[in-house]
């Protein structure tokens, strides 16, 4: 998972083909086994193989950065409670990883359709509502490394001592992805417990993307946790009782251990 993080980046041009039926029985693999949050809210991953169904929909002038087009998308919806949007970003990024590993290139987006219009067009579980996409498929270009990335430094993002022994796993959850680069995450270290807050920057972010950060913290979650398993941790993710940090929100606790 930590090559495919240093590979992944929001793909927003695709080659104009479809992803071969082996890869696409890959994909279903991957959506069925990939780990969820929060096991008790009901969610579901709508894998969308006709990308017209999505693309037909964008009228006007069209953004690149919340309208991709591409062959095909993966669509999530939700029961609304708390924590489901983490729950959503920390379930698709990791799908987003394993599609890396494939040479499969991802974007997050999240406004490029509506809530009632997509309703009328896929069928939507009792209950669910429909939360965000991701568009896929082969890219222009092939995956490589990733050298640079407009990121906070550590200082800006964690409180506490970092033991040198975490750093690779800090500097995962600083390389991932969010809503216009707002970076929301921010970690209180004490040993071997990392408390995971998203920092509200302004009144403004705070408005704009109130529910997008949510899916960002779910995703950076996503990141610190693949690549603790990979560096051979045992890793427990809990919400504890706990205060909220200044203009920080407290979401979750991670504890790290050797296997």
């Amino acid at each position: 998972m930590m090559q495919a993080i240093k590979l992944r980046k929001s793909i927003r041009k695709y080659k104009d083909v479809d992803v071969s039926p082996e890869h696409l029985q890959n994909i279903k693999t991957i959506i069925n086994g990939a780990k969820h949050l929060f096991n008790n809210i009901p969610m579901e991953v709508l894998l969308i193989e006709d990308g017209s169904k999505i693309t037909d929909t964008f009228k006007g002038l069209i953004s690149k950065y919340t309208k991709v087009k591409a062959p095909h998308y993966l669509a999530f919806t939700s029961e609304i409670q708390e924590g489901h949007l983490e729950n959503i970003g920390f379930i698709g990024e990791e799908i987003v990883l394993m599609l890396t590993e494939l040479g499969i290139g991802t974007c997050w987006l999240g406004s490029a359709i509506k809530q009632d219009l997509f309703k009328t067009i896929f069928t939507v579980k009792e209950n669910q509502n429909y939360i965000i996409l991701i568009a896929f498929g082969y890219p222009l270009e092939p995956l490589k490394p990733v050298t640079t990335r407009k990121r906070f430094d550590k200082s800006k993002i964690i409180t506490g001592a970092l033991d040198t022994q975490y750093e690779t796993i800090v500097q995962s959850i600083i390389d991932a992805p969010s809503a216009i680069n707002s970076q929301p995450w921010k970690l209180a270290i004490n040993n071997n417990k990392f408390d995971l807050f998203l920092e509200n920057k302004n009144i403004l972010t705070k408005k704009i993307l109130k529910d997008t950060n949510h899916i960002d913290i779910g995703i950076g979650l996503s990141h610190l946790y693949n690549s603790a398993i990979e560096l051979g941790y045992k890793i427990e993710l809990k919400k504890a009782s706990h205060k909220d940090m200044g203009n920080s929100e407290y979401i979750i606790s991670a504890i790290l251990n050797k296997n």
